[in-house]
């Protein structure tokens, strides 16, 4: 089946076909980003202006005192810059939801981002890999797939613990609940990563790759 007749019926209203899971935006959650966003783009660029005329040029006589204020300086900068850039783009996300959708089908893997279209049949989906802060249970619901809405949202920032006292099993479980919120797979035919989303955008990332796994693995077993 064809990217844009799997698309056209996931949309359509009429009872969708058995076994199509179908993830539209949550515009809720994308709200709640763009608050996020705006939030940190007013902390960054009201400190970058209040510190800098403190900063500048009195730290400046010497070589340690510029570069330290300038790597501050900096990340203040790029915190205020960077939330409204993202800001920008989750309120166009917001905008065109209706353009934002995911398709699984017991054959086929089907995105919709805006204009971009990704479409990969389930047998070239391989090393589906969440990333961040997982629910404690990760096991897919059978039916109830509407929890997707209720994870926990996403954690952006950096987080500092005991990273040096830990076993390598309990280090690994804690740099992947600090990385930023993400789901990807592999897509065999070209051998390139397909990032699916970044954020909780669809729901909660690990049950989406829970989902996708498990079709994936039925449908390369039926191959």
């Amino acid at each position: 089946m064809e990217a844009s007749e799997i698309l056209t019926r996931a949309r359509a209203g009429e009872e969708k076909p058995d076994g199509w899971i179908v993830l539209p935006l949550q515009r809720g959650r994308v709200i709640l980003s763009i608050i996020g966003w705006l939030f940190g783009a007013a902390l960054g660029l009201i400190l970058f202006a209040a510190i800098f005329p403190i900063m500048v040029p009195e730290n400046y006589h010497s070589t340690f005192g510029a570069i330290a204020s300038t790597i501050f300086l900096g990340i203040l900068l790029f915190i205020g810059l960077g939330s409204i850039w993202c800001l920008i783009s989750d309120v166009r996300r917001l905008i065109r939801a209706q353009d934002y959708l995911i398709v699984i089908t017991p054959e086929d893997f089907v995105q919709q981002s805006g204009s971009k279209v990704i479409h990969v049949p389930l047998i070239n989906v391989r090393y589906v890999t969440a990333r961040g802060r997982a629910k404690p249970d990760r096991t897919p619901p059978t039916n109830q797939l509407e929890q997707l809405g209720s994870a926990s949202e996403n954690m952006v920032g950096f987080l500092f613990g005991r990273g040096m006292t830990q076993s390598p099993e309990e280090r690994r479980k804690v740099m992947n609940s600090r990385a930023p919120t993400s789901l990807a797979f592999i897509d065999t035919r070209t051998n390139t990563e397909v990032v699916v989303t970044t954020d909780t955008a669809y729901g909660d990332p690990f049950l989406i790759a829970a989902l996708l796994k498990q079709y994936a693995a039925r449908a390369q077993q039926i191959a």
